[in-house]
């Protein structure tokens, strides 16, 4: 039985089991593949419709990019504040024919019909008119994919450049030349007209460092100088008559070239800033910043750098207006007690005008009646002999209320001296009456800025010392220093026959964003009393016409750099190009706003 058992013990059978087991593996490996294979495409489609979400949110911010730059006004008019992200704005014109506001927006496929990608947006202006920047929220779908970006979407107005002018020649009103401004070309072979010879050309030379990008409505006339980022202007370059002529160098990057852009045209008038003083205005009362504060005549301010800063306006009455009776205007606590400006000074909390606007006027031509009543004509309320300030109604005043023109020691000689009448570039004297004029809305500033604030005066502004920001000041505080004829350095001299004697120290500090929409940046008498030592400017210069700092071995060298916290924040009520682009500043990836059907998340 052995035997017959042993006979039949071989390997029938095992390769069956062999191939059924290899069979099982391969259908394992077969299923693990197409498994693979489908997570693989669902994948796939996810990382797809991911990146085209964003696509479609920066094609989003485009199309509103778009609408502002076609009309300047389209932030401050048009919106949804039904949107979460726009709660507490107001829109007058609401959404317009914008279904971006409220809906699902098809991004356009290649040729141009709607296609399997969508944006929808939101904006907020609230800080718009403090700062000049609107906030974007723009969410982009692809499939049932979402994702959402913020950006800030801010104007390219003046105080982008280091260095704006709209001429590039000087103010016949500062410099005492007898000629008139055109816009030259290359040769400048243009004339005025009118029997006048065209103004001198100012030119850029070896020495001058401009580190901050440069702009200009006129033909700029570079004989040397290094220029560290762009230079645009509306009608070119030209060494056409330098001399010595020397070979500029553009730094921005390697083989750049001076560009041709388009012109902006500075604001007639700054008086929108005056606008904002009605108490009784509710698109004013209802912002965050509300009024601001506005003075009369000459006014003193300094910044203490500690929170304070001190008011001194002889002439102010009212520091806030109304359109209507029996006032027509009020003093709020925040701007000072009318006695206090009128005397020593009024010490002010910078944080309660942060974000906002200094505004002095011109005094009132005169008190006006009903509607057009002015509460701050001065002489309406006093006369040359009860007047706490008679400033030069009297015969008897030789100063404008607030100690100019100046009496002081100068430095290496005994005693006091009285400044002497400024002087132009052509050596003719301006009258106190111009320089000081009791009536002229003219600012004296100096000190250390701790507050976004903007200070704008209908004449002049005088920078009386230096002008600077305290240490470690965040980025969002900027300054704005708006004088519609001219801001000028300060620069008080003594004249003695043909000596010209300074009574202040060598080296002025000037921080912010300067504009003069009327006249020039320049420095008071820069054609006299020898060297002056540096002027250091940290911020940006805007002008109508351009302004002389020194002339000769006489005035200040310059040492200019561009305050990159303005390319993202604009001071508070800063004026704007009358017509301008609108460029995104900043943009950052946020949580998804919408899910894909649509609903706030």
């Amino acid at each position: 039985m052995l035997d017959a058992i042993r006979s039949r013990d071989d390997d029938r059978g095992v390769a069956l089991t062999a191939v059924l087991g290899i069979g099982v593996i391969v259908m394992i490996l077969a299923a693990t593949m197409v498994g693979l294979s489908t997570s693989g495409a669902t994948k796939s489609a996810s990382d797809r419709d991911y990146a085209n979400a964003m696509a479609a949110a920066y094609a989003g911010l485009a199309d509103y990019q778009s609408r502002v730059n076609a009309d300047n006004t389209y932030a401050t008019k048009y919106g949804d504040s039904g949107q979460p992200f726009s709660t507490g704005n107001t829109f007058p014109n609401r959404t317009g024919d914008n279904a971006a506001f409220t809906t699902w927006v098809a991004v356009p496929d290649s040729t141009g019909a709607g296609g399997s990608t969508f944006y929808r947006y939101a904006v907020d202006n609230s800080i718009y008119g403090q700062q000049g920047i609107v906030r974007v929220q723009v969410t982009g779908k692809a499939g049932n994919t979402t994702r959402t970006l913020v950006a800030n979407v801010k104007p390219d107005g003046f105080s982008n450049y280091l260095y704006w002018t709209d001429y590039e020649s000087g103010d016949p009103d500062i410099t005492g030349e007898d000629c008139s401004n055109v816009y030259q070309n290359a040769t400048f072979s243009n004339s005025p007209g009118g029997g006048k010879s065209a103004c001198s050309r100012i030119q850029f030379q070896d020495g001058d460092t401009l580190n901050g990008p440069i702009r200009s409505n006129d033909v700029m006339l570079i004989c040397g100088g290094t220029f560290k980022n762009t230079v645009q202007s509306a009608v070119g370059t030209t060494d056409y008559g330098c001399s010595p002529k020397r070979t500029p160098s553009y730094q921005y990057y390697s083989g750049y070239a001076p560009e041709t852009v388009g012109s902006y045209t500075p604001p007639s008038t700054i008086s929108a800033g005056r606008d904002r003083m009605y108490t009784d205005d509710t698109a004013i009362t209802t912002t965050t910043p509300g009024t601001g504060c506005l003075y009369t005549g000459p006014t003193q301010i300094t910044f203490l750098g500690n929170g304070k800063m001190t008011v001194r306006s002889p002439l102010t009455l009212k520091t806030n207006l109304q359109k209507s009776g029996p006032n027509y205007g009020s003093e709020p606590t925040k701007c000072g007690a009318i006695a206090d400006l009128q005397g020593a000074g009024a010490t002010l909390s910078t944080s309660l005008l942060a974000n906002n606007l200094v505004y002095v006027q011109d005094e009132p031509a005169s008190a006006g009646s009903g509607s057009s009543t002015n509460p701050n004509y001065y002489w309406s309320k006093y006369t040359t002999r009860n007047a706490p300030s008679a400033c030069m109604k009297s015969p008897s005043v030789t100063d404008n209320g607030l100690g100019f023109p100046y009496t002081g020691p100068i430095s290496g000689y005994s005693g006091t001296y009285s400044e002497s009448v400024p002087r132009n570039a052509q050596g003719d004297p301006v009258p106190f009456s111009t320089a000081y004029g009791c009536s002229n809305g003219d600012l004296f500033v100096s000190g250390k800025v701790d507050a976004s604030i903007t200070l704008s005066a209908e004449n002049y502004v005088y920078i009386t010392g230096d002008l600077q920001y305290v240490a470690n000041r965040a980025a969002s505080t900027v300054l704005g220093i708006v004088g519609q004829e001219a801001v000028m350095v300060w620069n008080p001299m003594y004249f003695s026959g043909a000596s010209a004697y300074a009574f202040l120290a060598d080296n002025r500090t000037v921080a912010g964003a300067i504009l003069s929409n009327q006249g020039t940046f320049t420095v008071q008498n820069y054609a006299y009393g020898g060297g002056r030592g540096t002027l250091t400017v940290n911020g940006s210069i805007a002008q109508r016409y351009r302004g002389a700092v020194g002339k000769g071995a006489n005035g200040y060298l310059k040492a200019y750099g561009y305050d990159t916290s303005l390319a993202s924040y604009t001071p508070p009520f800063f004026p704007q190009p009358v017509v301008t682009t609108y460029k995104v500043t900043s943009q950052i990836e946020v949580k998804p706003a919408y899910d894909g059907g649509g609903s706030p998340r």
